[in-house]
């Protein structure tokens, strides 16, 4: 599915004094791919000409410089594909203007009848189309793509970090939570994992505080049957109680997670040092991926979680 949406571009065909904005988005995207600017777009007659830039190509025989003449149609708003006589004459267009290129900046795609004048004429002159799927895969894969995304599609670029969303640079290294089991770094892959909390079990619920023994995060699966079995053989007296650390990262959850904490700590729950260390390490790596909006996915498992009752594990019949 597409990131970014041309509509947000004005038309380049009507007088609302923004009509220059995608030959300027032309103009800034090609200039962060490592093109020279010579001309810049202007009003008025352009005798086919939006844009001319340069590219220097160096190889053994020294350095080459390529003039394009870049060719700027945004019918992004109609939907319809660039055809011949939207960009016609395009080899005179090119060698009128002393230039051994043509790049063709589309927001929607060249038709096929275009895409064969251009293959017709590539014997004579070199020719580059850069189409909205083009464009969009160079300013998504880059910190600096992102910026000028971000200027040019303001509404595209919002719902896309919220819905994916990267960790807050809050602290000088970057968060991490490696399985205790493997090794591996669990904030890597799609499944986070689980963080399993053992405690000692209660003869005397009256007087007896919970009592956290351990707390750990693996993979799932493997990992955490291997770990729970090596614990399980040493310590009889431990029982455990897990959450997916994926819901753990979600804003709600991990604000409920807090108050839980505070709440057991004012109710004389226990922590052993090893406990207590664990879980401030934990909750301090997951806390920079907290610090955003919901994604819609996430909205959909709070709703899922608060219908399942507090004692089960969910959300739900509290208060």
């Amino acid at each position: 599915m597409p990131i970014l949406n041309f509509k947000e571009i004005p038309e380049a065909h009507v007088a609302t004094g923004l009509q220059d904005t995608f030959e300027l988005f032309a103009r800034d995207f090609l200039s962060f791919m490592g093109y020279k600017i010579i001309t810049d777009p202007d009003r008025g007659a352009d005798g086919g000409v939006d844009l001319i830039i340069e590219e220097k190509r160096t190889g053994v025989g020294g350095e080459t410089i390529i003039r394009w003449l870049v060719s700027c149609k945004h019918k992004a708003h109609s939907g319809r594909s660039v055809s011949p006589d939207d960009d016609g004459n395009i080899s005179d267009r090119v060698l009128a203007n002393s230039c051994q290129g043509f790049i063709g900046f589309y927001s929607t795609l060249s038709s096929s009848g275009l895409s064969g004048n251009l293959e017709g004429m590539k014997q004579r002159i070199e020719y580059q189309i850069f189409d909205r799927e083009k464009i969009e895969k160079e300013l998504v894969h880059s910190a600096r793509g992102l910026e000028l995304a971000e200027r040019f599609f303001p509404i595209s670029l919002a719902a896309w970090k919220t819905e994916n969303p990267e960790p807050a640079k809050i602290f000088a290294d970057s968060p991490s939570l490696k399985c205790k089991t493997c090794g591996k770094e669990l904030f890597d892959g799609k499944d986070k994992g689980i963080i399993t909390l053992w405690q000692r079990k209660r003869t005397d619920y009256e007087n007896e505080p919970e009592y956290f023994e351990y707390i750990f995060w693996t993979c799932r699966g493997h990992c955490d049957k291997s770990l729970s079995q090596h614990i399980r053989s040493k310590r009889t007296d431990l029982i455990d109680g897990w959450e997916d650390i994926g819901d753990v990262m979600m804003p709600t959850v991990f604000i409920k997670w807090i108050m839980s904490v505070l709440n057991e700590q004012r109710g004389g729950t226990v922590y052993s040092d090893d406990a207590f260390k664990d879980l401030k390490e934990f909750l301090l790596n997951v806390y920079p991926f907290v610090c955003r909006h919901l994604t819609e996915k996430e909205n959909e498992r709070v709703r899922s979680l608060m219908m399942i009752p507090s004692y089960l594990g969910g959300m739900g019949y509290e208060g």
